[in-house]
């Protein structure tokens, strides 16, 4: 009786050391994908106050190319539209699993 309830207990204890596991790993893309999407919102108020005689560079490895502004635009529209359905992606595919305590709308920029 005492062995059969001292195996129960301990699968138990492994699942929740599984949870807590994936909870981490569950924060730390939240964290990550949270902050792109901060520094691109950041990056497109800074591009929409430049008008066509502003030079705008990319940064290519270790070199700046010159790089036009609506294409810079358009870039980071792009990759704003990019990060907002990972989100959304991550975000239903842990909710599906019963990980994600955090809901679509606390991700919007």
């Amino acid at each position: 009786m005492a062995e059969l309830i001292q195996k129960k207990l301990q699968g138990e204890v492994e699942k929740y050391q599984q949870l807590q596991k994936d909870l981490s790993k569950s924060m730390s893309g939240r964290q990550k994908l949270e902050a792109q999407l901060t520094e691109n919102n950041i990056v497109k108020e800074e591009l929409a106050l430049l008008d066509g005689s502003n030079v705008v560079f990319k940064l290519l490895g270790p070199v700046l190319v010159k790089q036009e502004l609506g294409e810079a635009r358009a870039t980071v529209g792009k990759r704003l539209d990019y990060i907002t359905a990972e989100i959304k992606f991550y975000l239903h595919s842990n909710q599906d699993e019963g990980t994600a305590p955090f809901s679509v709308d606390s991700w919007k920029a």
